[in-house]
Parts: C-alpha cells; sequence; structure tokens
C-alpha cells in the first residue's frame, strides 16, 4: 500500500510538473507569438507609407535644418520648385520620407523602422551585421522574410526584415543604380523591444507556478485521503471475503457467472442474493431485500404492475431454462424512483438440475439522458437552420433594400451635381457608387454561400451535357465581349446532384475562366469529364493569367483572392459557393495552376448508376 501511494503521489507530482512545463511553454510561445503579431503591424504601416510615397513619387515640403534638400539626388529634376510667393520646395523621395517617418515614430514609441540597402545611396542607409545577413539571403532568394529575436546594448529585441521590391516608382530615384521594376532592392525592418512583453510573460508564469502548486498540494492531500480511506476499505474487504466464503455454493455459481449489479433468486424467483452494485443503484440494503420475491424490484407495463412468479421475464427463465434480455426495464429503487436498465437472466445450472438464476442489470439512465440530450440538440439544429433562413432573407432583403437606396440616391447625385463637384468629388463620388454596388454584390454572394445547405434541392439524374450548354447559353453575351472560345471535349457523363447548385458551380467556373484572361489574349476554355469508380470527374480548364501555388488553397476561402481586386473585379465569394456545393455533393475540388500558365478546375460528383 505505502509503494502505491509513493508511486500516485510521484505520478502526480510528475503530471503537475510537466502541466507547469507545457503552460511555461505556452506563455513563451504566446509572447513571441504577440510581440511577432506587433512588429508585423509595424512593418505593415511602414510598407504602406512607403508605397504611398513610391505611388505619388515623393512629396514637396518646405525646407528647412531638418529638412534640407537630398544631397545623393543632386541631379533629380525638380528637386526644388519656388512657389508664386517665392517659398522654397524640396522633393522627399519616399525612402528619405519614410526614414523620417519611422526615426520620429522611435523616438516616441521606442519601435525603430529602418530601410537599409546593400546599395544605398544615403550612407546612413547601410546596413548593420544583421540586416546585412538578412539582406544576403533575399538576394539569393532564400527566404523573403527573417525574424530573429537578439540583444542588442544588453537589452532583448525582436528583428523583423521583409525584401523591399523595386516598383516603377523606384526607377526615378534609383534607375541609375541599375535596378529594374520587380528587383529586390533591399529590405524594410522593425525592431521591437521585448522588455513589455517579457514583463506580462513574468506575471503569467508567477500565476502558473501559483495555480499549479495550489492544485499539486490539493492533489498530494486528496491522494493521502483517498490512501487512508483505501486502506480501511481493503480491512473492511477483508472480513467481508472471510463472511463471503462461507455463503453456499449457489452464491459461489451465482458470482462466477456475472460481473456486477446482481440479483440472485432460487427456483421460486426469491431473492438470495443482493451485491453491492445493486446496493448502489437501488438504495436498497441486501438484508432488506433478501428473502423477498423478485416481483419487489422488477415493475413490468405501462401500468406499473409487478411480475408474478411463472409470470415474469426472470421466471420464465427458471422455467424455461433459457436465458432472456430486455433492452429497457425498470427496477424500483428504495425511494420509490424507477430506475431505466438493461436486464439480463441467465440460469444456474449445476448437474442438469436449474438452481435458481442470475439477474444482472446495467443502468442506462445516461443513455436515456443522453438520447433526450440528442433529440433536443436535433432540435435546437433544427431552429438554428431556421434561423439562418431567416439571417439569408433578412441579408437579401431588409439589408439589400437601404444598400439600393444609397446606391440610387448616390448615382442621382452623381447625375444632378456632378457639375458642381470637382475633379476630387467625382471621383470620391465614383468611389462611393462602387462601393455600394459591391457591398450589395458581396452580400448577394453571402446569402448564396449560406443556402447552399439550408436551401438546396433534392439530388437527380443530371444530364451534364445539356447543363453545361445551358450555362453557356447565359455567358453567351460574356463569352463574345471578351472574345473567348467555349467547347466541351468529347461527352460528359451524367451525375447525381441538385441541378440548380450544378448549374451556379459551373457557371462560377467558366465565368471566372473567362474573367481571368491573359491581356491581350481571347480566353479559351475546355470542359471536360470521365466517370471513375462510381465517381464522375469533370474539369474546366483555360489558358488565362494562372495562380500561384502558394493561393491554391487560400482561393476556395471566403473574401480571399489571388489577383489585383483593382484589375480583376470580384467579391472572393465565388469560389468558396463552389467548393461548399461540390462538399454538398460528397466531393473534393482542386486546382492546377502556375502564375502564366493557365489553370485547371477538377471536381467530383456522383455518378448515374
Amino acid at each position: 500500500m505505502r509503494a502505491l501511494i509513493v508511486g500516485l503521489l510521484a505520478g502526480w507530482s510528475a503530471l503537475v510538473g510537466g502541466s507547469l512545463a507545457w503552460n511555461l511553454h505556452n506563455e513563451a510561445r504566446q509572447t513571441l507569438d504577440v510581440a511577432t503579431r506587433e512588429a508585423r503591424v509595424h512593418f505593415n504601416k511602414d510598407y504602406s507609407f512607403r508605397r504611398w510615397g513610391t505611388r505619388h513619387g515623393g512629396v514637396y515640403v518646405p525646407i528647412d535644418e531638418r529638412t534640407p534638400p537630398n544631397p545623393y539626388l543632386p541631379d533629380m529634376a525638380d528637386r526644388e520648385v519656388r512657389l508664386p510667393s517665392g517659398r522654397m520646395l524640396t522633393l522627399m523621395n519616399p525612402a528619405y520620407m519614410v526614414r523620417q517617418m519611422m526615426d520620429e515614430f522611435s523616438d516616441a514609441y521606442g519601435v525603430r523602422g529602418r530601410i537599409t540597402s546593400l546599395r544605398p545611396l544615403n550612407p546612413s542607409n547601410a546596413p548593420d551585421p544583421w540586416e546585412r545577413a538578412a539582406l544576403e539571403k533575399f538576394a539569393r532568394f532564400e527566404v523573403d522574410e527573417v525574424l530573429e529575436l537578439v540583444t542588442i546594448d544588453g537589452q532583448p529585441q525582436l528583428r523583423l526584415m521583409r525584401a523591399m521590391i523595386t516598383e516603377p516608382g523606384c526607377l526615378k530615384c534609383h534607375a541609375a543604380q541599375g535596378y529594374q521594376a520587380g528587383d529586390i532592392r533591399g529590405g524594410i525592418g522593425v525592431t521591437l523591444p521585448m522588455d513589455g512583453f517579457y514583463a506580462i510573460q513574468a506575471k503569467a508564469e508567477r500565476a502558473q507556478f501559483t495555480t499549479h502548486g495550489a492544485i499539486w498540494v490539493v492533489g498530494v492531500a486528496g491522494i493521502a485521503f483517498a490512501g487512508s480511506r483505501t486502506r480501511r476499505r481493503l480491512e473492511e474487504e477483508v472480513e467481508e471475503d472471510r463472511q463471503f466464503r462461507r455463503l453456499s455454493h449457489h452464491n459461489e455459481l451465482i458470482l462466477q457467472s456475472v460481473g456486477e449489479g446482481i440479483v440472485g433468486i432460487d427456483p421460486h424467483c426469491v431473492i438470495t442474493f443482493f451485491n453491492p452494485a445493486a446496493e448502489h443503484l437501488l438504495g436498497w440494503s441486501a438484508d432488506q431485500v433478501r428473502g423477498q420475491g423478485l416481483s419487489k424490484l422488477l415493475l413490468c407495463g405501462e401500468g406499473g404492475d409487478h411480475f408474478c412468479p411463472g409470470d415474469g421475464k426472470g421466471c420464465a427463465t427458471i422455467h424455461s431454462g433459457k436465458a432472456r434480455q430486455t433492452s429497457t426495464e425498470r427496477l424500483l429503487c428504495a425511494d420509490g424512483r424507477e430506475l431505466a436498465v438493461s436486464l439480463r437472466t441467465t440460469p444456474v445450472v449445476e448437474d442438469g438440475e436449474i438452481l435458481g438464476a442470475v439477474v444482472v442489470f446495467d443502468d442506462i439512465s445516461e443513455r436515456l439522458e443522453s438520447e433526450r440530450l440528442t433529440g433536443e440538440l436535433m432540435e435546437r439544429l433544427t431552429r438554428s437552420n431556421r434561423d439562418l433562413q431567416d439571417f439569408a432573407y433578412v441579408v437579401s432583403h431588409d439589408l439589400q433594400e437601404p444598400l439600393r437606396m444609397v446606391s440610387a440616391y448616390l448615382g442621382l447625385i452623381k447625375r444632378r451635381y456632378s457639375d458642381r463637384l470637382d475633379k476630387d468629388g467625382v471621383e470620391f463620388m465614383g468611389f462611393a457608387v462602387d462601393g455600394a454596388q459591391r457591398m450589395s454584390r458581396m452580400i448577394s454572394d453571402l446569402v448564396d454561400l449560406s443556402r447552399v445547405e439550408t436551401r438546396g434541392g433534392e439530388f437527380a439524374p443530371v444530364d451534364m451535357n445539356q447543363l453545361v450548354a445551358e450555362v453557356l447559353v447565359v455567358l453567351s453575351l460574356a463569352i463574345e465581349e471578351e472574345g473567348g472560345q467555349v467547347r466541351v471535349e468529347g461527352t460528359l457523363p451524367p451525375a447525381i446532384g441538385d441541378r440548380g447548385q450544378l448549374i451556379r458551380l459551373m457557371q462560377n467556373l467558366v465565368a471566372n475562366a473567362l474573367k481571368y484572361r491573359q491581356p491581350g489574349q481571347p480566353a479559351q476554355v475546355v470542359i471536360s469529364g470521365h466517370q471513375d469508380d462510381g465517381r464522375c470527374f469533370y474539369s474546366v480548364a483555360d489558358n488565362g493569367i494562372g495562380i500561384a501555388p502558394d493561393n491554391h488553397q487560400r482561393i476556395f476561402v471566403i473574401f480571399q483572392r489571388a489577383c489585383d481586386g483593382e484589375v480583376y473585379s470580384g467579391t472572393g465569394v465565388g469560389l468558396a459557393v463552389v467548393k461548399r456545393i461540390v462538399e454538398r455533393h460528397g466531393g473534393a475540388i482542386t486546382v492546377e495552376s502556375e502564375v502564366g500558365q493557365g489553370s485547371r478546375f477538377t471536381f467530383d460528383l456522383p455518378a448515374l448508376g
């Protein structure tokens, strides 16, 4: 017993220690994750400022001591301009502007940003050893981001750097260095102090130590208490075992035949044995029921009538000598409750003589409760589906109506008052109209996505050749406008599915193939299909702009797109709807594509027959 308690204490200590170590590891990982996210936020800020400056070719500002003319661009045209008032302005190129913003931000908040290059125009932008190592990795195309915890002047810092790609706007200053658009020109970095993050981590670690220490103490006390009780219980069981050995041979056969929850009866259906499990489940003591008829405990019929000798399932076992089993019966508890059980009766036979029977029962209350809860869950799921349908109605009607009103009035303002607005005002009005229309399309697409499961039709045989023909009729205007060609290769095998959803699926894929064509080239779309092992596989291939392998999974996520939204319109919901439709039909959709090499979307549906 002592060895058991020592083993339990050792196991408990190891468990709590392991949990503490795991939680400390998680705290450290979470600290790094939070710091990394913040570093990337600062990087995105700096990168956005740089791109803004690059797109606008820099900004003109008054010349002062802090912002003199850029000495490293002496030959740049229009580096200084004179206003009609006579005031001189100097051009801050993007790097000059962002560096000054980074210095001010570092002074105010302690987060230091850097723009650096292996060939800087400004010597102050020369890389330090860590930055140089990162830039060399970028130059070798090994990585596009470097993230590392370092120590600077004895202080922990998180350093992040990403490659800086040369854009057309950069060539105004850097074309003389031989750079071309798309080249890696350097890197944008962020250095984030970790002191504050580590302080929060230390506080969380102290809480973990305190919590686990308390849990360990409670566990040790519980083990000690349980050990004491177990020892007393073992002593009691030893005494009970001595009494048990004096029981008759009849009771020994009962114990050998079955496990727990046992009631033994003699040939007259009188209870001779009542095990501890039965006492615990029913609340009767063995002394209370021993010598009583089985009808005292076993109920039957809707009215709760008792079994009588020779007329019940237990007694019938004795009379027939055959085992019997029922899945749901009721036993009477000492407090008047009825306990739901599964009941098995087995005859006890010795030398061909039926000495009685063993009645074994299991408490199925939890199972029945689980079935009840399952029914309630299904009812809640049904209500949830109804709520989802109501939500789809609200989105499609109650939200669309205000948007239509906004779009209508914005269009009216644009038509009536455009001559009173300046160029920016007209442009802003156009942005507002486009935004409202885009929101309307997004809401419609979201409604379609939500209705894939809730508003789906019945599955039925579908002639895919006829379905594709209908889709091409719908898209005929788009095909003509794009100057494209769509052809079906061979004969498409018939499938089983929701015809309306399959039309939407095929229409989305073909429309995307037409939309994302190569500039200056007519779209060429080929639809094909074949049947294999009870499934029909269909492909929609094109010669369009293609998709980078890193985006092959992301394009099927709602609102995720792999192309420039300013060039190709869309909401990022279409392929999510396609994927949901395919999955509703028990299939999967994949894409094979390389940038500039076109795309092939393949999906499978249940085959007919």
